[in-house]
């Protein structure tokens, strides 16, 4: 019989970090939420929806406090019911971590989180908000529609699982436990040799013969439609319900987006139940001449919602052609959407923006920075012109300020050693508001005003 599973939230915690004479531990990368989720069946008017996280501690700022270095996520989960437009729940939570010292070679590894709903048939959007604990402005997002459907009446099967390690356990009080096994799921869905070698699948079916003999297939499905990757076994089951687990090694599979798929055969190899998922290999040892970056990047930008997509090109337009612009205006589906970016942040790591190359974990990062430094008058730092500048010419080697005396207003002068021979950008306060408005710089391409000492009065 499978089991109704309980709600969980827990976290798994397999690195540390080391002892360093400072105040916080600032993370070189943006930061990161991986999510994941997977249904099975719990009764006759409900699904059961487990929903994985995993974060990666070099993503997360430190703070030395009490022998301890301490870090942190915050989570905002949400699912609302599309028909309805109401929620069928809104929650906030924090995973807390401590750890004494660090290794670089464990930091590469994610900790994990889990947590389990049932949820009435219909269709949802699973909408979950991180942010790093210690800098706040430091957040990603994700969203997913799901559709919780009634059972069908024939022989079923649940999502499909995707998981770091499966492996016989008794530990009930184990978050990951499930039907006699630890099945610890892999939300990042990243698999390979740097990582995770070995891809464990979970998967339950419903409704078997248990007279009957069932063939099991796995299938690895490259993004041309061809079969990679087959294995397959003939079992009897001999009940109603069981679970399918299984592990395929990925180590010899050129980096890439793939489909692995669990096929279900009854004995007149009629397919009758069938679960699927994208995952991703990265093999840096393997080389492929076929092989084009935009892989790489779609695999940074999987589980970005549409609106999130979006919301990072707007971010990027400072880099953007007008062509590019308006291209990407026209897009509608999510999924072009992220084609899009993948290969527009190729061209832009490849220098074939208007501003040279940066890749787009540095410029993201410049983004977060102006967003901390230079809000004003509810707009984003990233939009006001301080903003702006610093996240295409990146921190300046100098800055004047000059804060407001008599009648003249506050303005400060920014300036490049390294850009032109030396250049500067001059920002007035002009409206008193707190957003310094550039008024003249000496670099080409860049607004120019001889006069700009006239805006001080």
């Amino acid at each position: 019989m499978i089991i109704n599973r309980l709600i969980l939230l827990s976290v798994v915690v397999g690195f540390s970090v080391n002892e360093i004479q400072a105040q916080d531990l600032t993370p070189p990368k943006s930061f990161r939420l991986n999510l994941d989720y997977a249904k099975f069946r719990y009764d006759n008017e409900n699904t059961y929806l487990e929903i994985y996280y995993a974060f990666y501690p070099y993503f997360l700022t430190y703070r030395w406090s009490g022998e301890k270095y301490r870090t942190g996520v915050q989570l905002r989960m949400r699912l609302k019911n599309n028909e309805t437009n109401t929620y069928l729940f809104d929650e906030q939570s924090g995973l807390q971590v401590e750890a004494a010292d660090t290794t670089e070679a464990t930091s590469r590894f994610p900790f994990v989180t889990q947590a389990g709903y049932a949820v009435p048939f219909g269709d949802y959007t699973l909408e979950v908000v991180a942010n790093d604990s210690l800098a706040p402005s430091r957040r990603d997002s994700v969203s997913f529609n799901i559709s919780a459907n009634a059972y069908p009446a024939g022989a079923w099967c649940s999502d499909l699982e995707l998981c770091s390690t499966i492996k016989s356990s008794q530990k009930r009080d184990d978050p990951f436990f499930k039907n006699s096994l630890e099945v610890v799921p892999n939300p990042t869905l990243v698999f390979g040799v740097t990582a995770r070698p070995v891809v464990f699948h979970y998967v339950e079916l419903y409704n078997l013969d248990p007279v009957k003999t069932y063939t099991v297939k796995q299938l690895i499905i490259d993004p041309d439609g061809e079969v990679i990757r087959e294995a397959s076994k003939t079992r009897n089951f001999g009940a109603r319900d069981a679970i399918e687990v299984g592990t395929t090694n990925v180590t010899s599979i050129f980096s890439g987006r793939y489909q692995f798929h669990v096929l279900v055969l009854d004995d007149s190899s009629q397919e009758i139940a069938k679960a699927e998922k994208t995952f991703y290999v990265y093999n840096p040892h393997l080389q492929v001449p076929s092989l084009t970056d935009p892989v790489f990047q779609e695999m940074e930008l999987a589980g970005l919602s549409e609106e999130r997509l979006t919301e990072e090109f707007q971010q990027a337009r400072y880099l953007a052609t007008e062509g590019e612009i308006e291209a990407f205006a026209e897009i509608i589906s999510e999924d072009e959407k992220r084609k899009f970016l993948a290969e527009f942040w190729v061209n832009v790591e490849n220098g074939e923006s208007r501003h040279g190359p940066i890749s787009r974990a540095d410029y993201l990062e410049r983004v977060e920075k102006t967003n901390e430094r230079y809000p004003s008058m509810g707009k984003k730092g990233w939009r006001s012109d301080r903003g702006r500048i610093y996240i295409l010419y990146g921190p300046p080697d100098e800055i004047d300020r000059y804060p407001s005396a008599g009648e003249s207003k506050p303005y400060e002068i920014w300036r490049y050693h390294s850009i032109e021979s030396g250049v500067e950008f001059i920002y007035i306060n002009r409206w008193g508001f707190g957003d310094y408005e550039l008024v003249h710089s000496t670099k080409r391409d860049e607004l120019r005003n001889e006069q700009w000492q006239s805006y001080l009065r």
